[in-house]
This record gives structure tokens, sequence and C-alpha cells, in this order.
């Protein structure tokens, strides 16, 4: 086992991170524990605690780095500044983050299990979403979201409860219903997503 002590303490949390990110990857949210992560990470069972003060804690940053994946990926995605399309892309790219990273993602809709407070983690889940809110607001011919102004705009709610609840869907199984494929949730994605996000955003007349 490499002992802590061989670690730079940055390398060590973000060993630590990594080590959790994996194991989440491969048994969910609902396989980890703080031992198996300092196992994984080849660390004394004290430290995730030591450095995170506890599960909540290095749970809250694996959350973090998720959103930073989350907004890499939304970012790179093409913009047409055509509002109905904007959203649809942004929209589908959520939906297909979901579905590819199926652990990660149920991860940080479990406010339980990680601190919702904690700035770097406000600021990251902004950061993922804010084309995504952007997107929503010309849609809507709204104000685009504001973090310094905690309002509850009613038009991002529910921009973001059509595609998180599709990937919810589709992460509870619910794509095998529709295709008999070797990955029902895969197919679903690319053969019906596109359409169902159509029927809710639909091209709007100039």
């Amino acid at each position: 086992m490499v002992e802590r002590d061989n670690y730079h303490h940055g390398d060590l949390k973000m060993a630590l991170i990594m080590a959790s990110e994996a194991l989440i990857r491969e048994d969910g949210v609902e396989g980890f524990t703080l031992r198996k992560a300092a196992r994984r990470a080849g660390v004394s069972p004290g430290a995730p605690s030591h450095h995170f003060d506890g599960t909540k804690g290095l749970l809250t940053a694996v959350a973090i780095r998720v959103f930073e994946q989350l907004y890499t990926e939304l970012s790179i995605l093409p913009s047409c500044g055509v509002a109905a399309v904007d959203l649809r892309t942004q929209a589908e790219g959520y939906v297909t983050f979901a579905v590819r990273n199926a652990g990660l993602f149920r991860l940080i809709c479990r406010v339980d299990l990680i601190d919702c407070k904690n700035p770097d983690f406000i600021r990251a889940s902004y950061d993922a979403l804010k084309r995504y809110g952007n997107a929503a607001a010309a849609y809507f011919r709204q104000e685009p979201p504001d973090p310094s102004n905690h309002v509850f705009r009613p038009y991002l709610a529910s921009a973001l409860a059509i595609a998180h609840g599709l990937a919810h869907m589709i992460l509870e199984g619910r794509a095998a219903l529709l295709f008999d494929t070797a990955d029902p949730s895969q197919t679903f994605v690319e053969t019906t997503l596109p359409a169902v996000l159509l029927a809710a955003w639909p091209d709007q007349s100039a």
C-alpha cells in the first residue's frame, strides 16, 4: 500500500477523488464507502476523513468534479443562434451525459449526500449549466440566469425539469419498454431523444 507520506497534500486529495469517482462509476453511489475509496487510492483508512471531513466532504468534491466534466461537455456543443435549436442541443447533451455517466449523475442528484451550500459546488454547478440556462432564457425571451440574484425562474425550472426527467426515465430502464436492442438507453438517445425534445421546444416563428 502507498503510504500517505508519499503524497503531496494536493495529490492525495485528488487521488482520493479519482478513486471515489472510479468506485461510483463501477458500483454506484450505493456501493461507495470511505474505506473502499482509501483502499482504491492506496492510502490509510483514515485519510479520507482527515482530508475531507468525512463522507459528505469527499462526495461533494467528487460532485464538483462531475459538474466540471458536465461543463466541458456542454460548453463544446455547437451554438447556431436559433433559440430552439440551441436549447434542444443543450438538453440532448445533458441527457447524453447522464446516460453515459449514470452513477456520477445519480450522485449529483443526491442532495442528502453532498454539501449543496459549498461555494465551490455552487460555482461548479452554475458554470456547468450556464449555457443551458442562457439557451432557455433566449427561447422563453427572459433574462438569463444571474448567480448573484437568487430568484426562482420558472422558465429555467421548466427547461431543466424536462431534460432531468428524461435522464431519470432512461436510467430507470424505461427505454427497454420501447426498444429490444442490446443497449436500449443508447438507442433511445440516438433515435428518439431528438424528437422528444423537438416536441417539448418546437421551432419558433419569427
